[in-house]
């Protein structure tokens, strides 16, 4: 793959209703169960300071694991189409449902340790979670248990870590900040909170999809640009 952001860019407008079937039947529940769950969190857990509560602490865990996990579908759907696989869609739904059972328990171990990194200065829990982004994306691209290919995605995290930093950062970013101007706007129209929550929840549907097609797109290449210098390397030894 030469140019991925124009990949994903194309494959995001081109199979639109693909992905908008992806985002109604995976992501939208998901992106339910997290609001309802961190709502509750935030009732019922106590607060001992006005700035910081241990309910943040469960989102964070929470938004984590369920954004580890609710990439699976996306990730499976684009390497089937950029392999050319026919039911590409279906394939994906199928992977996400039977395959990634391995991907929500290294979503919870590693939602756990990027929490407690994020409680220092944030950075180390940010590390953490860049090194080992990989994994779950060469777990799903061949078909195995996220043990399994541990080894391969460390050392792809590790080459590329800066590359995915930059990638998470600005994708972050832009969402972030996009996700402030439109609640600023929805505010002078209408203070109804269910509204605020409806059209956040519209904006990571849109969003989120697009995040994940381009964050598969460039794993794919640097995964593909690994395979060439380790055949060139064993060519030159022989």
């Amino acid at each position: 793959m030469e140019t991925p952001l124009q990949f994903a860019w194309e494959l995001y407008t081109r199979k639109f209703e693909k992905i908008l079937m992806l985002m109604l039947f995976t992501t939208l529940p998901l992106l339910i169960i997290h609001n309802f769950a961190t709502n509750y969190m935030y009732v019922v857990t106590p607060s001992y300071s006005p700035i910081y509560s241990f309910a943040d602490i469960y989102y964070g865990l929470l938004t984590v694991l369920l954004f580890i996990y609710a990439q699976v579908p996306y990730i499976r759907f684009v390497y089937n189409e950029y392999r050319g696989y026919e039911n590409s869609l279906r394939n994906a739904i199928y992977h996400f449902i039977a395959n990634g059972f391995t991907v929500f328990l290294f979503a919870c171990i590693v939602s756990i340790f990027t929490t407690i990194g994020f409680m220092f200065f944030i950075l180390p829990g940010f590390i953490f979670l860049a090194l080992l982004f990989p994994i779950p994306y060469l777990s799903i691209f061949d078909d195995k248990s996220v043990w399994n290919s541990y080894k391969e995605g460390l050392r792809l995290g590790k080459k590329n870590f800066w590359k995915i930093a930059l990638i998470l950062i600005i994708t972050g970013s832009i969402e972030f900040l996009f996700g402030i101007f439109i609640t600023i706007q929805l505010f002078n129209i209408t203070p109804s909170y269910a509204a605020q929550i409806i059209t956040q929840m519209i904006l990571n549907l849109l969003i989120f999809p697009f995040i994940i097609i381009l964050l598969t797109s460039y794993i794919i290449k640097w995964r593909e640009s690994s395979e060439v210098l380790e055949v060139s390397s064993e060519r030159r030894q022989r």
